[in-house]
This record gives C-alpha cells, sequence and structure tokens, in this order.
C-alpha cells in the first residue's frame, strides 16, 4: 500500500502517527512538508528516518511535487486541507485514481467566512475529497455543513505519541507518589493562546493563595515578556518532543486558556501524563477530554476571575482527590493513540467497496 501525506509543518505528534503507519505491513510512505517554523522550531532529525520525502518553504519549492506523486502512485492521499494551492491542485489531478482523503481540523463558528463555504463548497471543496478526516465533534458538525456525508467522515485525526508519555503517570502511580503541586502552560506564546488572560489570573491567584503553585510555561513567541519576570512564573522556551514528557512529569495540571483552539494536542499530551486540566471553553479537544470536576474544569477564556478561581480550587484539593483526578484524565487520554490514527486510515481503506470487491476476487 503506497500512502502519501501531503501536510503543512510536521510535528512530534505526527512523527508517533507516522511511524506506526510504516509499521504496517508494505506500507510505504512519501510526506510532503514545510520546514519548522520559528514559532514551532521541531528538530528535524526526527523526521530522518522517512526516506521518501520533499520538504518546502514556498509554493516556489512544490514545482516537483505533480512529478513524485505521479511516479509514487499513491493508493491513498492524505492532505492538509484547503489552503495549499498545489496540494488542491494534485487532489484534483489525482482523482479517481486513488483514495483522496482531505484533513480538517476547523470548527463550526457560524462566522460570514463559513457561511459563504458552505454555499460554494458543493463547487470548491467536495470535488477535491472522497472523504474528510477530523479530530471530533465540533470539526464533524463543521463538515455535515459542507456536505459531506457521515459515511465519508472519519475521526480520531490528531494523537499525541500516548503509549509513551502515559508512561509517566504510571510510574507516578507506581511509585506512589503525589501529583505534583506545579501549573503548567505548553503552546506558542501569542495572543490566541490566552498568554494575557493566563498572566492576569495566576496574578491575581497568587495574590488570593497562602501557598501558590509556581507556574512553568513552555513556548516561543512574540509575548514572551508578558511572562518574564513575574514572580512565581517560569518561561523555558519550546520543548522539543523528547523533552516533553519530563516538563509534564514535572506539573499537576496543565493551562490551556485560548481565545482560538480548533483543537490543542497539547491536551490530549497532558491528559496522558496524567495531569488535571484547565481548558477555554475554546479548545476542541476539551469535549473529548476535559469533563468539568471529573479530571479538570472549563472556563470562559475572557474570564481572568474565573480561571483564578479554578487555579485556586485545584491547589487547595487533598491529595486523594488530585490522585482520583490525574487518574481520571489518563483514563479519558486512552480514547486517542498513534495505533488507532493508522487503523483507522488503512481499515478504512480496505473497508471501501471497490476495495473490498478487489480482495475478494483474489480470494
Amino acid at each position: 500500500m503506497r500512502i502519501a501525506i501531503l501536510w503543512t509543518g510536521l510535528s512530534g505528534y505526527l512523527n508517533a502517527c507516522l511511524k506506526e503507519l510504516a509499521g504496517h505491513e508494505a506500507v510505504e510512505l512519501f510526506v510532503s512538508h514545510m520546514v519548522p517554523n520559528e514559532d514551532a522550531p521541531f528538530d528535524d532529525k526526527q523526521f530522518s528516518w522517512i526516506t521518501n520525502r520533499l520538504q518546502w518553504r514556498s509554493g516556489a519549492n512544490l514545482v516537483e511535487l505533480e512529478t513524485r506523486l505521479q511516479t509514487f502512485h499513491p493508493d491513498i492521499l492524505l492532505f492538509a486541507g484547503w489552503a495549499v494551492p498545489e496540494y488542491r491542485h494534485m487532489a484534483r489531478i489525482l482523482a479517481k485514481q486513488c483514495w483522496r482523503v482531505m484533513s480538517m481540523d476547523n470548527c463550526w463558528l457560524a462566522s460570514p467566512k463559513q457561511w459563504v463555504g458552505r454555499l460554494i463548497s458543493r463547487y470548491y471543496l467536495l470535488p477535491l475529497a472522497d472523504a474528510v478526516w477530523l479530530p471530533g465533534e465540533r470539526q464533524a458538525t463543521f463538515a455535515r455543513k459542507l456536505g459531506f456525508e457521515q459515511a465519508a467522515i472519519l475521526r480520531g485525526l490528531y494523537s499525541c505519541d500516548q503509549p509513551s508519555i502515559e508512561r509517566v503517570h504510571l510510574s507516578r502511580v507506581n511509585a506512589g507518589w503525589s501529583v505534583q503541586r506545579s501549573f503548567l502552560f505548553v503552546g506558542r506564546l501569542v495572543l490566541d493562546k490566552g498568554v494575557d488572560t493566563l498572566v492576569t489570573a495566576y496574578q491575581a491567584y497568587r495574590n488570593s493563595t497562602v501557598d501558590p503553585w509556581p507556574l512553568v510555561c513552555c513556548g516561543e513567541g512574540p509575548l514572551r515578556h508578558l511572562l518574564e519576570g513575574r514572580p512565581g512564573i517560569s518561561v523555558e522556551g519550546f520543548v522539543q518532543p523528547d523533552l516533553l514528557a519530563s516538563k509534564l512529569a514535572a506539573a499537576g495540571c496543565l493551562i490551556l486558556p485560548s481565545g482560538f483552539e480548533p483543537w490543542g494536542i497539547v491536551i490530549h499530551e497532558a491528559a496522558s501524563a496524567g495531569l488535571l486540566i484547565i481548558a477555554s471553553e475554546n479548545v476542541g479537544a476539551a469535549v473529548h477530554m476535559v469533563q468539568d470536576n471529573f479530571n479538570g474544569f472549563i472556563f470562559d477564556d475572557r474570564d481572568a476571575t474565573s480561571l483564578a478561581g479554578l487555579m485556586k480550587r485545584i491547589s487547595t484539593m487533598s491529595e486523594v482527590r488530585l490522585d482520583a483526578m490525574s487518574k481520571a484524565s489518563h483514563l479519558l487520554s486512552k480514547q486517542f493513540s498513534p495505533a488507532r490514527w493508522a487503523d483507522t486510515l488503512i481499515e478504512t481503506f480496505y473497508s471501501l467497496p471497490q476495495i473490498s470487491a478487489l480482495a475478494e476476487y483474489a480470494l
């Protein structure tokens, strides 16, 4: 089976999924992707095992994409959304030559742009793909509004390296250690991530608490200066995937106060490590992996006072309560894994009527 992956920026979590996919018998991969950017400078060495790949910075670097794909002759074409013109072009050219799957993490927001998208999707979008692959239910709502039938909607697009990261939680439980008394933020230091709300809330929390937990922030971006020099806050820069587990192991609760977050893979990473989670209502992954008062809490991203109160609520919990919520997070994390990711793509392909007929004929 030849699978072509046309992506934007590769990441540590996608790398784990691709390795799982490549581990299936007789699977060959071709991967096209952007080079890492400054806000998410993933070490390219982790992707060096992919022997057949095309890296690019702009459309000018994709002039050989069509030749590479026609030579590869994929059975499956998985491409990232509709934003890259060269990917849309290849999706049109390969119609009826392979199974075309478009990934999408957009949530339905009822914006004017999305209403226009609904009107033109029949002519502009639906002809590009035979199926659409989504992270979860918020994205599925949008996909249905765009005209995709339920049978053409796949779920479980995103997964962290769950089996590897869950060792953090399992090791803590087996050793009988308490949940670490520290908050953690992981993400780009930009306005969309709610960094300003986080700083305001943490200061209010710290002023109202006798024994406040520290806040560790991992990431890079233009708003780094808002965090630096603040009492109780440490800024540790971008964290490569192989070092993330140690950051999760040193924390007890992840905070993701995003104003805009279609999914948020860090939610899955934190849940896998058994962290409690405070997430804004805008975080798409929270629908699946944060249950209020079970393993964390949901709040309005604009309400710094509410966030400060939730931080105080968690930091004053008993060790028994913290441990129970930690185990609940780990349990919810098992919904997604690289194995499920790879199986979804391969098993759905083999279940297609035309493929099933060929397999039955071969037998």
